[in-house]
């Protein structure tokens, strides 16, 4: 598929590309497609499925080099596409998305050049050991109490995010054109509540077709399903409608605080947020931690994973589902008088982080 004449007879080789295309590229899309999406979430799986680990895989990893390369042979496979930028007029992405994958594959590209350099050797890794040396490399200095290194793992896991995202909303394009979904128990759920006006199902996932951004993620938790990759794609495009007024909205500080301490695994909800940016924009503070690593070998995840990684460990104490792990705090939770305040503190717990001084007082 990415086949290329060097030396020897042109029309031979066109010869070939002519056969290859119609008895291979015309006959095996559907199951193309679905070997390398799973192909890509074995990888994932094998190198942490998580794209804020501390010494992230920046060719395997999730949100990595590798996940651009699947993009591009799926462009190649289904759009008979030489060029993944065609994919603009193609009307898959917008010009600006282009933009934003094109300097995310140089910043991964740079940083593997960086890190090979570095060791003398083949080393997808980016270890905690040569993190500062790379950052040096690279240009990143100390600043505003952030060290350099900090800084370079912070612009890594947010060009991870976006590749990530880009990567959603391309697999829905494909999934739409090319492949079935898999039917899941959404009509059970769906019987036992009716949908709010506005909201609805497309390929087993809600969508919206009204402004209204934060109860789409309330409503998707309360019915258990997941958002539709395009819906993500909207609300990230209309963040810049979450201002002053919208955060000091009444019914918005409930919603919020209705998701933040729901019984229905408040994590996943969170976390769908903070990939959408949703949560970054409503809580500005919550924003500045995004992708904010603290070196040294006590945190694995960035400061906001961690944060809602312990919302979830906390539902699940409260749910009586880590007794073996947590028996104290299994015992002691029935007696707490006031959950609310203790879900808001441990939310709040280490959200000055990386503004210089005791983040505890700040």
């Amino acid at each position: 598929m990415e086949s290329r004449i060097i030396l020897g007879d042109r029309s031979l080789y066109e010869k070939f590309l002519t056969k290859f295309d119609n008895k291979i590229l015309k006959t095996q899309q559907a199951y193309f497609i679905k070997k390398k999406l799973s192909e890509r979430d074995e990888r994932h799986l094998l190198n942490g499925d998580a794209r804020y680990l501390l010494e992230p895989n920046i060719k395997d990893g999730k949100g990595g080099i590798r996940d651009i390369n699947t993009l591009f042979w799926i462009t190649r496979y289904v759009y008979r596409e030489p060029r993944i930028q065609n994919l603009v007029s193609r009307k898959i992405f917008s010009k600006t998305e282009m933009q934003i994958l094109t300097r995310a594959y140089n910043f991964l590209l740079t940083l593997r050049c960086h890190i090979h350099f570095l060791i003398n050797g083949a080393e997808e890794r980016l270890t905690f050991d040569i993190q500062p040396e790379i950052s040096r490399r690279m240009g990143y200095t100390d600043h505003a109490g952030t060290l350099g290194v900090e800084r370079l793992m912070k612009h890594y896991y947010l060009v991870a995010k976006q590749v990530g995202d880009l990567t959603r909303i391309f697999c829905a394009a494909i999934e739409s054109e090319n492949l079935r979904s898999i039917d899941v128990n959404w009509r059970r759920l769906i019987s036992r509540k009716k949908l709010p006006q506005g909201f609805r199902l497309i390929k087993n996932r809600l969508t919206i077709n009204e402004k209204s951004m934060l109860r789409l993620f309330h409503i998707s938790q309360n019915f258990e399903i997941d958002i539709h990759p395009s819906t993500l794609r909207l609300i990230n495009q209309n963040l810049k409608k979450i201002n002053k007024k919208f955060r000091e909205n009444k019914e918005v500080s409930q919603i919020f605080l209705e998701i933040l301490t729901s019984s229905k695994h408040p994590e996943v909800t969170l976390m769908r947020m903070n990939e959408s940016g949703i949560l970054g924009k409503l809580i500005p503070d919550f924003g500045r931690i995004v992708g904010h690593m603290q070196f040294d070998m006590y945190h694995v995840y960035t400061v906001d994973q961690h944060t809602i990684r312990a919302i979830g460990i906390l539902a699940a104490i409260e749910r009586g589902e880590m007794e073996k792990e947590h028996p104290l705090a299994t015992e002691v939770f029935p007696k707490v008088k006031m959950r609310r305040c203790l879900y808001v503190a441990l939310f709040l717990h280490d959200i000055a982080k990386g503004r210089g001084g005791d983040h505890s007082l700040i």
